[in-house]
């Protein structure tokens, strides 16, 4: 019969032959959209998302992810965004998935697509739990800074090295504009900070203000990258591993991504001489943790990248907020003025005493939840046996993440101007609504066993960032005044788009010195 069929079609004319392979084709993909939509038909969502991908790539060109996502509450707080995955902003829903005892394992979605190297694996392109598990075992204690001694000390000399960097090239006068792009100076700080305390020696963006490697500018690849991990097939064609040795970053590059990679082999071989002494650093914990040599060049860019980015989205977040919103800038001079007034805040200032600061705590959180480093994603794998969430069943092997930018909007938890920059919604609230409101914005950091592991350093950047960064302060020896800021261009602050974390361009600033 094949065979009649195949010698029917070879009589056809081209034109009729283009017709039937156009119906067949049709066909095909009405039947495999049917089969893709049918598993998860009771779940709310976008009805293009339920059986194609073409929702997300729409709106990762269009650029209206943030709108699409933070506005998923009108469907309920499980809803479907693809064709087999769902994203959630039930914040006990994240916590039962990520729970230590949970079966869900990671999604191929987001972490296969992390890998900076085809050849070398991270803690976050781990798929397999135990292994992750493992691995973590090993890098937790360096990432908590239990091994390095002069961890804030360290944290206290970048933020200096801040401060001294817009002093010397961006400080503005009465009819002398010296504009700077905050989202570049952000990720300079961030980025020598973790070099610092991952390797002992900080990179050098904070030397004259330059991206030292060329890595930070050219963010419309990074975009297109993002774009291109939504989709299945093209993901599986971008890190097909051949050809991601042919095209992606190699430590012998002159700049970009492969410009890191051989700086931080460097500094990975001296770390292993025969010869050396025990480094305090990051680095030298995962070592003596057992990391491997191979495993040290995949976590260390990892380190790099995903740990300073993500602290700097935050810290452009709630200066973006703050410069904004007057009355909640002036009441945080205010309070920080009243600590240094009063000896309760040294200089640089110790995370213990920025912590005792009610109104600094609230503007950090409020900013962190109303630009959290990551959106949407992380996903997780129901188990083979299924689950049953918020009342639905969902079958083994559907992908499950968080929607963060709907769940710090959600008004059963902020309250009905949850929209709104309102840092004293966590200074009136009881203790027991302060407690849920910390839960549900803590689980951009994640849970369990998939909680992040440089959480306390990214708490402790934050604190001291924010303190010294714009208000007078004083020490011993030293008497520091810093800056007041304003935003450049108050009707267009900062081009935004949102992707799997928020890309960040021409956040152009005004810093001045403080008034007295």
């Amino acid at each position: 019969m094949a065979l009649s069929i195949i010698t029917n079609l070879s009589t056809l004319s081209t034109p009729a032959l283009c017709g039937w392979l156009t119906a067949l084709l049709a066909i095909w993909y009405v039947v495999t959209a049917i089969q893709t939509w049918y598993p998860l038909r009771h779940v709310p969502g976008p009805r293009l998302a339920s059986f194609s991908y073409l929702w997300m790539l729409w709106n990762d060109i269009r650029g209206t992810n943030f709108e699409k996502y933070a506005n998923f509450g009108k469907y309920g707080s499980l809803v479907r965004n693809g064709p087999r995955s769902l994203v959630t902003d039930d914040p006990e829903v994240l916590r039962k998935i990520s729970g230590a005892r949970s079966r869900y394992t990671r999604d191929e979605h987001y972490y296969s697509a992390s890998r900076v190297e085809a050849d070398r694996e991270n803690m976050i392109t781990i798929l397999d739990t135990a292994r992750h598990d493992a691995w973590k075992a090993k890098v937790a204690s360096g990432y908590s800074g239990k091994e390095n001694p002069d961890l804030e000390q360290a944290v206290d000399a970048q933020v200096m090295r801040l401060v001294d960097l817009i002093r010397r090239k961006y400080l503005s006068t009465s009819g002398n504009l010296r504009a700077v792009d905050f989202s570049l100076l952000s990720r300079y700080f961030t980025t020598d900070v973790v070099s610092r305390l991952g390797h002992g020696k900080a990179i050098g963006h904070l030397d004259e203000g330059e991206d030292v490697f060329g890595w930070f500018g050219d963010v419309k690849k990074l975009i297109v990258f993002l774009i291109a991990t939504d989709i299945p097939w093209i993901r599986r064609v971008v890190m097909w591993k051949p050809l991601f040795r042919r095209f992606g970053p190699k430590p012998t590059d002159k700049r970009g991504i492969g410009r890191v990679l051989g700086y931080t082999r460097n500094i990975i071989a001296e770390h292993f001489e025969k010869d050396a002494e025990p480094h305090q650093d990051m680095f030298g914990a995962f070592i003596r943790r057992g990391l491997t040599k191979e495993q040290l060049e995949g976590e260390a860019v990892l380190q790099l990248v995903g740990g300073s980015d993500t602290t700097a989205t935050a810290m452009r977040g709630v200066i973006l907020h703050l410069a904004t919103s007057p009355s909640a800038y002036n009441q945080l001079k205010a309070e920080i003025k009243e600590a240094i007034s009063q000896g309760r805040a040294s200089s640089p200032i110790t995370l213990q005493e920025a912590l005792k600061l009610p109104y600094l705590q609230a503007v950090i959180w409020e900013g962190f939840r109303m630009r959290t480093p990551v959106t949407w994603g992380h996903y997780k794998v129901v188990p083979p046996e299924g689950d049953t969430i918020n009342g639905l069943f969902i079958p083994g092997g559907t992908a499950i993440g968080h929607n963060s930018l709907a769940l710090s909007r959600r008004k059963d938890i902020w309250g009905d101007d949850a929209a709104v920059f309102r840092p004293e919604r966590w200074l009136e609230c009881s203790a027991e609504k302060k407690m849920e409101m910390d839960r549900a914005v803590e689980i951009v950091f994640g849970g369990g066993r998939w909680m992040c592991a440089g959480k306390p350093i990214a708490v402790m950047e934050l604190n001291k960032v924010f303190f010294e960064v714009r208000l007078p302060s004083h020490g011993l020896l030293l008497l520091l005044r810093v800056f007041d800021f304003a935003l450049v261009n108050p009707v267009m602050p900062v081009k935004e788009t949102a992707l799997a974390g928020f890309v960040h361009t021409d956040m152009w600033m005004r810093f001045t010195e403080a008034k007295a």
